[in-house]
């Protein structure tokens, strides 16, 4: 009985510490820019797929050769969804992106799951005037 009642309370132990961490690592990823991070959003059920936007700057951050062989950008973006909450993403891009466009970005976390330039007026307007103040 007694190595019951011990197996129980690890077992809840357990439980907790998993659903805490859970919990906690996604304010632990926010803003946060690497592989790690990105597979701990996109496998954390807690985090959810939101919709952000972002107006593109003059240059990327880094710019590197593809494993094909072809020019590959890498830009980082402040962003903000349509409750104003910000959020730093980085993503590849295949070709130098246009400056002062404005992209909407479909993220999980950190994890950018796709993007696409978007008009003006498809920006919510509270966010466009974040983005344009920022």
């Amino acid at each position: 009985m007694k190595l019951v009642k011990g197996f129980l309370w690890l077992l809840v132990g357990a439980v907790v510490v998993v659903g805490g961490s859970l919990f906690w690592l996604p304010q632990f990823t926010k803003n946060k820019h690497s592989e790690l991070v990105m597979a701990l959003d996109n496998v954390n059920p807690v985090v959810k797929p939101e919709t952000v936007y972002a107006l593109t700057t003059t240059k990327p951050v880094r710019q590197f050769t593809g494993g094909a062989g072809e020019k590959e950008y890498t830009y980082r973006l402040t962003t903000y969804n349509d409750r104003g909450q910000t959020r730093i993403v980085m993503f590849d891009a295949q070709w130098r992106l246009k400056p002062q466009r404005f992209l909407k970005i479909k993220t999980k976390g950190q994890n950018v799951e796709s993007w696409t330039a978007t008009a003006r007026q498809e920006v919510p307007s509270g966010v466009r005037q974040n983005l344009l103040m920022s």
